[in-house]
């Protein structure tokens, strides 16, 4: 499998896994978003808070 191809495997996991929590897998809400981003993308979301963007 390319890099590519397993990159976008382990991303397509890391969505299933936030959005199987209210019940439809095939969106993120808000909250699931919130929470996909504190917890694999956590300096992501830091500098974005820094900087005044994410609430």
């Amino acid at each position: 499998m390319s890099q590519l191809e397993t990159a976008m495997g382990m991303t397509i996991a890391v969505f299933d896994k936030y959005a199987k929590s209210d019940g439809n897998r095939q969106t993120l809400t808000k909250a699931e978003l919130k929470t996909l981003l504190e917890q694999e993308l956590p300096n992501f979301l830091s500098v974005r808070e820094q900087r005044g963007i994410i609430e």
